[in-house]
């Protein structure tokens, strides 16, 4: 453990805040409203300040590797306890490698899905990559998590979240505590760390734990002139919600470890390597125009980030396709298909979100398509 001078310059609870009409908000929501009542714009600030000190257009030095490494030692140095949000992605995967081939210490492995309610659909989908059931990636990727872990003393804690979410429904108003996203899981994704008592009775006991995902690969978008590097606040969400900051509860410490304030370099760098790739690889219109979202959900262009950034990954492992929407998504298939009362109560807080929110603030102008998307400050890489 580092000493106690190291830990205090580590910048902990970093998920940003939304401005409007001079005042700072953790919750989206609340920003929304405010802007519903002084006509002030709302603004995203994830950390604008310390990433922009840095010249973007200027590639650091070390190699990705050692700027991964970097990472795990800042995490290690910073928390008595780390857990892994573990996917079976390769976003986690790397991480997971990253630790273990530097012989850096990660003690718990975390992976969750709809296990029970999925069980009885997955038999018959075989090897299909359509979206939907993920808990046949999770298990699919077992076998080499096993293998990784061999002889490690690395716990893995699996996490069946099916009867959370039908009960957690019952509660209409945890829609205001998700803050950017609210599919079904959300109903659970906020409270992850008071539900699963090992984690709640390691922060009892005074242990500084530090919960971390696999948030995120480069975002790059063009214009006429040049490539950017942006940050998108609903991805942000997709590993985890700012509840624990909306409701101040600060001994709990999420962290994104390819997006930190902690290492600006990791992202910058690993935009440029994108950007020589796709160049060397003669794939560079992948990069989509910032006029066109779609530019952040296109499979090809992952499949290129994913060989470039992470080159010790097999392309050929078999994976889910990503989800195709915000809210009424293949993530929560088992619940949209499975006839459960728990839907209506569901659907009926989303109306509610978009009464008194307003359609304005939802993509195409309805509460089902999420919230429309706030972009950070474009970091430029390089010109076109």
């Amino acid at each position: 453990m580092g000493s106690r001078s190291k830990r205090m310059t580590y910048l902990y609870h970093n998920k940003g805040q939304y401005l409007c009409n001079s005042k700072r908000y953790f919750n989206k929501l609340e920003a929304i409203l405010e802007s519903n009542t002084s006509q002030k714009h709302v603004e995203w600030d994830y950390h604008d300040a310390i990433f922009g000190q840095h010249n973007w257009s200027i590639e650091p030095a070390l190699e990705l590797k050692e700027l991964y490494k970097l990472r795990a030692l800042q995490l290690r140095d910073a928390y008595d306890h780390l857990v892994l949000f573990y996917s079976g992605g390769v976003d986690s995967w790397n991480i997971l490698k990253t630790f273990i081939d530097n012989d850096i210490r990660i003690d718990e492995i975390y992976m969750f899905g709809a296990f029970e309610a999925e069980e009885k659909k997955i038999s018959g989908l075989g090897n299909s990559r359509d979206p939907g059931y993920y808990t046949r990636e999770i298990k699919q990727s077992l076998p080499l998590l096993k293998k990784l872990v061999a002889d490690k003393n690395i716990k893995v804690n699996v996490f069946d979240w099916t009867k959370h979410i039908l009960e957690a429904a019952d509660n209409l108003d945890w829609i205001w505590t998700a803050g950017v996203r609210f599919d079904p899981t959300c109903m659970v994704r906020s409270k992850f760390h008071k539900i699963f008592r090992e984690h709640s009775e390691l922060l009892h006991k005074g242990k500084k734990v530090g919960f971390v995902y696999g948030v995120d690969k480069p975002r790059l978008l063009r214009d006429d002139d040049s490539i950017y590097f942006a940050f998108l606040d609903v991805i942000m969400t997709t590993g985890t919600l700012p509840t624990n900051d909306i409701l101040g509860e600060y001994w709990e410490n999420d962290e994104y470890f390819y997006w930190s304030p902690n290492l600006p370099e990791l992202a910058i760098k690993q935009s440029h390597c994108v950007v020589n790739w796709l160049r060397s690889q003669n794939r560079i219109e992948l990069i989509k125009h910032q006029k066109n979202v779609a530019s952040f959900h296109d499979e090809s262009y992952y499949d290129q980030v994913n060989r470039c950034i992470y080159p010790a990954w097999n392309p050929s492992t078999w994976q889910i396709k990503k989800p195709t929407g915000a809210i009424y998504n293949e993530l929560s298939k088992w619940f949209f298909e499975g006839g459960f009362a728990a839907k209506l109560k569901w659907e009926s807080a989303l109306w509610e979100l978009e009464r008194v929110c307003g359609k304005q603030w939802f993509n195409e102008g309805t509460v089902s398509k999420g919230l429309r998307g706030h972009l950070s400050p474009l970091y430029k890489i390089c010109s076109c």
